[in-house]
């Protein structure tokens, strides 16, 4: 029987996550982190590196043989990241769907005070009219729904690269 490389013995893999101890602290750390984002300017992105980091530091309990390399911890701190976009997403295109009246109003008031700041009346005006049509709200809705994953994915990662690469130079020291 020919030597099949990898059937007959097996290489030592490098230690990836144990995603069955990484999945419930990732969705703490988002739901942390979309709970930071209330705090003003937090979410420009300090909520989702925190909510990032929180999740590597709930992961760390679980292990029982060192610290996660600051690529396990961008993992699980993306893994953070999308639980807490999920955690925001849901509400919102459900309110889309179902109340998508008072949505459209929601943002027409909000956008009506962008005049008294200095805003282009002109500009405020067209995003008025594209939020008066089912089909610009549902656009709006989408674009501002990807800007929010790419903020939660990328800063989570980050904030859990950055503590696990802390962790591991405070335990070297």
């Amino acid at each position: 029987m020919p030597n099949l490389p990898g059937l007959m013995s097996p290489e030592p893999r490098p230690a990836g996550v144990e995603w069955a101890h990484a999945l419930p602290g990732a969705a703490l750390g988002g739901a942390f982190s979309l709970l930071a984002a209330i705090v003003p300017y937090a979410i420009f992105g300090p909520a989702f590196l925190a909510g990032g980091a929180v999740a590597v530091i709930l992961y760390r309990r679980h292990l029982k043989n060192g610290l996660p390399s600051p690529g396990a911890g961008a993992r699980i701190g993306a893994a953070s990241g999308g639980f807490g976009f999920l955690f925001f997403a849901i509400p919102a295109v459900a309110t889309l769907v179902y109340r998508p009246d008072e949505l459209r109003q929601g943002m027409l008031d909000n956008l009506a005070h962008y005049t008294s700041r200095g805003y282009d009346p002109q500009k405020i005006q067209q995003v008025q009219d594209l939020l008066k049509s089912p089909q610009g709200l549902s656009f709006f809705v989408a674009f501002v729904l990807f800007i929010l994953f790419l903020m939660f994915v990328i800063g989570s990662s980050i904030g859990g690269a950055l503590y696990a690469a802390w962790a591991r130079k405070r335990a070297h020291l």
